[in-house]
Protein backbone atom coordinates (compact mmCIF):
# COMPACT_ATOMS: atom_id res chain seq x y z
CA UNK A 1 0.00 0.00 0.00
CA UNK A 2 2.90 2.05 0.51
CA UNK A 3 4.27 1.58 -2.77
CA UNK A 4 1.18 2.75 -4.75
CA UNK A 5 0.70 5.78 -2.57
CA UNK A 6 4.88 6.50 -3.62
CA UNK A 7 3.59 6.08 -7.24
CA UNK A 8 -0.01 8.14 -7.12
CA UNK A 9 2.57 11.28 -5.31
CA UNK A 10 5.10 10.74 -8.33
CA UNK A 11 2.92 10.62 -10.63
CA UNK A 12 0.90 13.94 -10.01
CA UNK A 13 -0.70 15.50 -12.94
CA UNK A 14 1.03 17.93 -14.97
CA UNK A 15 0.11 20.43 -17.32
CA UNK A 16 2.00 21.23 -20.35
CA UNK A 17 2.42 24.79 -20.98
CA UNK A 18 3.60 24.49 -24.17
CA UNK A 19 1.22 24.65 -26.69
CA UNK A 20 -0.66 27.36 -24.44
CA UNK A 21 2.44 29.42 -25.20
CA UNK A 22 2.42 28.96 -28.95
CA UNK A 23 -1.08 29.42 -29.74
CA UNK A 24 -0.65 32.81 -27.46
CA UNK A 25 2.32 33.55 -29.76
CA UNK A 26 0.49 32.27 -33.26
CA UNK A 27 -2.29 34.52 -32.10
CA UNK A 28 -0.24 37.54 -30.98
CA UNK A 29 1.18 37.69 -34.64
CA UNK A 30 -1.42 37.54 -36.39
CA UNK A 31 -2.90 40.28 -34.98
CA UNK A 32 0.02 42.40 -35.07
CA UNK A 33 0.43 41.40 -38.34
CA UNK A 34 -3.53 42.35 -39.45
CA UNK A 35 -3.41 45.77 -37.83
CA UNK A 36 -0.12 46.92 -39.72
CA UNK A 37 -2.01 45.84 -42.99
CA UNK A 38 -5.32 46.60 -42.56
CA UNK A 39 -5.51 50.67 -43.40
CA UNK A 40 -8.33 52.54 -42.01
CA UNK A 41 -9.84 54.32 -45.43
CA UNK A 42 -12.28 56.76 -45.58
CA UNK A 43 -13.50 55.58 -48.47
CA UNK A 44 -14.67 52.06 -47.61
CA UNK A 45 -17.58 53.76 -46.00
CA UNK A 46 -20.53 54.96 -48.79
CA UNK A 47 -21.98 58.08 -47.82
CA UNK A 48 -24.08 60.21 -49.73
CA UNK A 49 -23.19 64.12 -48.61
CA UNK A 50 -26.27 66.64 -48.28
CA UNK A 51 -26.42 68.64 -50.76
CA UNK A 52 -27.11 72.38 -50.37
CA UNK A 53 -28.64 75.46 -52.69
CA UNK A 54 -26.54 78.29 -51.92
CA UNK A 55 -22.71 77.65 -50.38
CA UNK A 56 -20.83 80.54 -49.90
CA UNK A 57 -16.66 79.80 -50.44
CA UNK A 58 -14.78 78.88 -47.34
CA UNK A 59 -12.42 81.73 -46.61
CA UNK A 60 -9.25 82.57 -44.82
CA UNK A 61 -10.07 84.81 -41.97
CA UNK A 62 -9.47 88.39 -42.74
CA UNK A 63 -5.67 89.96 -41.60
CA UNK A 64 -6.00 92.22 -38.57
CA UNK A 65 -6.61 95.53 -39.38
CA UNK A 66 -3.62 98.02 -38.20
CA UNK A 67 -4.65 101.04 -36.77
CA UNK A 68 -1.66 103.85 -36.63
CA UNK A 69 -2.14 106.52 -34.05
CA UNK A 70 -1.17 109.48 -36.09
CA UNK A 71 -1.60 112.40 -33.63
CA UNK A 72 -4.14 112.74 -30.97
CA UNK A 73 -7.88 111.82 -32.15
CA UNK A 74 -6.39 110.64 -35.44
CA UNK A 75 -5.92 107.32 -36.63
CA UNK A 76 -4.49 105.74 -40.09
CA UNK A 77 -6.16 102.52 -41.39
CA UNK A 78 -4.66 101.66 -44.71
CA UNK A 79 -4.73 105.10 -46.99
CA UNK A 80 -7.19 106.80 -44.90
CA UNK A 81 -6.96 109.38 -41.77
CA UNK A 82 -9.95 108.60 -39.48
CA UNK A 83 -11.19 110.49 -36.34
CA UNK A 84 -12.35 108.42 -33.47
CA UNK A 85 -15.95 108.82 -34.30
CA UNK A 86 -15.13 107.46 -37.61
CA UNK A 87 -12.87 105.00 -36.50
CA UNK A 88 -15.68 103.32 -34.35
CA UNK A 89 -17.90 103.19 -37.66
CA UNK A 90 -15.41 101.22 -39.73
CA UNK A 91 -14.62 98.72 -36.70
CA UNK A 92 -18.29 97.99 -36.05
CA UNK A 93 -18.28 97.26 -39.42
CA UNK A 94 -15.48 95.31 -39.75
CA UNK A 95 -16.94 93.34 -36.69
CA UNK A 96 -20.21 92.61 -38.68
CA UNK A 97 -17.97 90.99 -41.26
CA UNK A 98 -16.18 89.15 -38.98
CA UNK A 99 -16.93 88.42 -35.59
CA UNK A 100 -12.98 87.51 -34.41
CA UNK A 101 -11.74 90.65 -36.05
CA UNK A 102 -8.42 91.58 -34.83
CA UNK A 103 -6.51 94.89 -34.96
CA UNK A 104 -2.74 95.84 -34.25
CA UNK A 105 -2.14 99.11 -32.92
CA UNK A 106 0.81 101.42 -33.69
CA UNK A 107 2.37 104.47 -32.97
CA UNK A 108 5.14 106.25 -32.10
CA UNK A 109 7.06 105.71 -28.70
CA UNK A 110 6.16 109.49 -27.88
CA UNK A 111 2.23 109.30 -27.59
CA UNK A 112 0.97 109.10 -24.31
CA UNK A 113 -1.01 106.79 -22.52
CA UNK A 114 -3.90 108.45 -23.22
CA UNK A 115 -4.14 108.65 -26.75
CA UNK A 116 -3.80 104.83 -26.97
CA UNK A 117 -6.30 104.23 -24.30
CA UNK A 118 -8.55 106.71 -26.45
CA UNK A 119 -8.16 104.00 -29.21
CA UNK A 120 -8.14 100.84 -27.27
CA UNK A 121 -11.68 102.30 -25.64
CA UNK A 122 -12.79 102.58 -29.51
CA UNK A 123 -12.13 99.07 -29.87
CA UNK A 124 -13.88 98.31 -27.04
CA UNK A 125 -17.50 99.83 -27.62
CA UNK A 126 -17.12 98.33 -31.11
CA UNK A 127 -16.75 95.22 -29.45
CA UNK A 128 -13.29 94.33 -30.79
CA UNK A 129 -11.58 91.63 -28.49
CA UNK A 130 -8.68 90.53 -30.35
CA UNK A 131 -6.11 93.57 -30.07
CA UNK A 132 -2.54 93.37 -30.23
CA UNK A 133 0.26 96.13 -29.59
CA UNK A 134 3.72 95.25 -31.25
CA UNK A 135 7.01 96.32 -29.74
CA UNK A 136 10.22 96.29 -29.98
CA UNK A 137 13.24 94.81 -27.41
CA UNK A 138 15.26 97.23 -26.10
CA UNK A 139 18.35 95.09 -27.47
CA UNK A 140 16.88 96.13 -31.32
CA UNK A 141 16.32 99.69 -30.70
CA UNK A 142 20.02 100.39 -29.04
CA UNK A 143 21.55 99.00 -32.29
CA UNK A 144 22.54 101.57 -34.86
CA UNK A 145 20.16 101.88 -37.49
CA UNK A 146 21.89 101.55 -41.24
CA UNK A 147 21.79 105.02 -43.17
CA UNK A 148 19.10 105.95 -45.08
CA UNK A 149 19.11 105.52 -49.27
Amino acid sequence: MLSSRLQAQDEAPFINMTPMVDVILCLLVFFMAATRLYDWDESEFAVKVPEVADAAPLTAAPDDLVLTVIEPGKVGVGEAVHDLDGLSTLLRQARARYANQGVMIRGGASLTYQDLADVLSVCDSAGIRNVRLPVRSRDESNQPRPPAP
